[in-house]
């Protein structure tokens, strides 16, 4: 009787957390391309995201809280994971692979040399 929005709040507090699973769940089944670091990370800011603005009470035009922080959610996990990807694509293309050292080749097998079975 105190409190009569304190089980409203609850209830909403927890349907902005339990949304921020969606974009786990769709990139796991449907999007390969998203790490799971990308996952994580949006996870994390949608909740806290979530939780500002309702501690905050925001309103941005009358849009729910919970569909704002699932939008900002994805565009963390997309972003995060093409950075990761465009970063371990940078990675592997300073290395060369060690069959392809020409020098190293021709230290092992030399050019003049007659292998005999």
């Amino acid at each position: 009787m105190l409190a009569p929005s304190l089980m409203l709040n609850l209830i909403n507090t927890a349907y902005y957390g339990f949304g921020q699973f969606l974009p786990g769940f769709l990139s796991i089944f449907f999007f390969r391309s998203i790490r799971p670091a990308g996952i994580a990370a949006c996870l994390i800011t949608g909740d806290l995201f979530a939780i500002g603005m309702h501690l905050a009470q925001m309103n941005f035009l009358n849009i729910n809280i919970g569909l704002i922080a699932l939008l900002i959610n994805f565009t963390v996990a997309y972003a995060i994971s093409m950075y990761l990807k465009r970063k371990q694509k940078a990675q592997t293309a300073f290395e060369e692979p060690i069959a392809c050292n020409s020098i190293e080749l021709e230290e092992t097998y030399p050019k003049n040399s007659v292998i005999v079975d």
